[in-house]
């Protein structure tokens, strides 16, 4: 049974594991979810997304969970590339598209923050978004996240270059600001 605090209006993380696969399955070949994302931009078979999600689950750098709503599977959140030392990690995140529009993704960021600065005593967290994902960055920034920088042409797609602005929350920050945490 999951603790209270890892659930929020029916929403709720697991800790990812094989059996979330087919929930896992329904994004990520599909196109207009992975469309900032130039790593899936080619066809990946289930029996290669196992792989991934096992050395996931074994990995020390990353903390990955799938999201659900109710009883159903919606996505995935986590953070990763956790430097230890400094208590720091990237936070990534990917809703099916049938959860878009309802505000899962800022309540999963919520508890999945809550657990990377309670739990795991890291000291900040990061992300990076495409400069022109204006959807993401109103969502990251409504969130607390604060612009640290751009880096430019850092993401190639199509022959075509991207800036990238990263993000960043610290422990202190999210704490200030965790009574705005939708409930």
């Amino acid at each position: 049974m999951l603790a209270d605090a890892d659930k929020r209006n029916g929403l709720r993380l697991e800790p990812l594991c094989l059996n979330h696969l087919d929930g896992i399955m329904t994004w990520v070949n599909d196109p207009e979810v992975t469309f900032y994302f130039a790593h899936l931009s080619r066809e990946i078979s289930r029996d290669e997304e196992a792989r991934i999600v096992s050395q996931l689950i074994e990995s020390k750098t990353d903390i990955i969970y799938s999201i659900f709503e109710n009883e159903t599977y919606v996505g995935q959140i986590g953070l990763s590339k956790i430097y230890w030392p400094a208590r720091n990690a990237r936070l990534g995140a990917m809703l099916c598209r049938n959860a878009w529009g309802r505000g899962l993704i800022t309540q999963a960021a919520h508890l999945v923050l809550e657990k990377a600065f309670q739990e795991h005593a890291l000291h900040k967290v990061w992300l990076i978004t495409r400069s022109d994902n204006a959807k993401g960055r109103h969502i990251w920034q409504s969130i607390g996240f604060e612009e640290e920088g751009v880096l430019r042409d850092e993401y190639r797609v199509n022959e075509r270059y991207f800036d990238m602005v990263r993000y960043g929350l610290l422990a202190d920050d999210f704490q200030l600001n965790s009574s705005m945490v939708p409930s």
